[in-house]
């Protein structure tokens, strides 16, 4: 990661769940990670199934 730029302009993974591209919006605010509200939720419930601290 390059500390003169934002986080936010170089995160470019997909989806946590089901691995789609996201586009990142300019500006303050956090990094999206999922494509949408239930993908989120879909990805914290396995992640307390497999015993993980979400």
């Amino acid at each position: 990661m390059d500390a003169t730029k934002s986080a936010k302009s170089q995160y470019d993974e997909g989806c946590l769940h089901c691995g789609a591209e996201l586009t990142q919006q300019e500006g303050q605010g956090r990094i999206r990670r999922f494509c949408n509200g239930d993908h989120g939720a879909a990805y914290r419930r396995r992640m307390r199934a497999l015993g993980f601290p979400v």
